[in-house]
Formats: structure tokens, C-alpha cells, sequence
């Protein structure tokens, strides 16, 4: 059986980013978890490779998580994510052989 392949950018004290997550289990399909560290006295992203990883792939710095990406599609966030869960859109990307 072929999965997509889900990545979710994620921080440990983010309760959106852990929905998304448990989203994900609840329909069985594997994922990968990179946690991004936030530091709540600079309320910002901790300087590591995940974080530089994270501004890559997005184009530049982004201020929230999470963000998710299917098979290279990305999804900015959990009010980008939960529509496409409702509408059924996020079907069509999490298509599996």
C-alpha cells in the first residue's frame, strides 16, 4: 500500500499542531514529525536546522505552526487544514494506491 508522504512542522506547546497530528493517526496514515522549538521570553522560533528547514521550505520566516506537507503540498496551518478536512479536498491529496 503506497501512503503520501505527510510532514508536520510542529511545536510541543502548540494544541492546533498536536490536532493536526492526531488527525493524521485517527485516519491511520504515517507522518513525520519535525518540533520546532519556541522560546516564550523572545516569543519566537529557537535558531536550529529544523527552524532553517522550516523558513526554506516556506520561502521565508513564518511566525505559527503547524505546517504540513502531502507529497510536497503545502498546508499553512491548522484554519488552512481543517476546511480542506471538511470539504473533503484533503481526500484527494491523502489518495493511496
Amino acid at each position: 500500500m503506497h501512503y503520501p508522504r505527510i510532514e508536520i512542522y510542529y511545536a510541543e506547546i502548540c494544541g492546533l499542531c498536536h490536532q493536526a497530528m492526531d488527525y493524521f493517526r485517527s485516519k491511520g496514515l504515517p507522518f513525520t514529525a519535525y518540533e520546532v522549538q519556541w522560546d516564550p521570553a523572545a516569543e519566537t522560533f529557537v535558531d536550529s536546522p529544523v527552524r532553517q528547514a522550516l523558513f526554506d521550505r516556506c520561502g521565508g520566516p513564518v511566525d505559527f505552526v503547524p505546517h504540513i506537507f502531502i507529497d510536497g503540498h503545502h498546508i499553512p496551518g491548522w484554519r488552512r487544514l481543517e476546511p480542506m478536512i471538511e470539504s473533503g479536498e484533503l481526500d484527494g491529496l491523502l489518495k493511496r494506491d
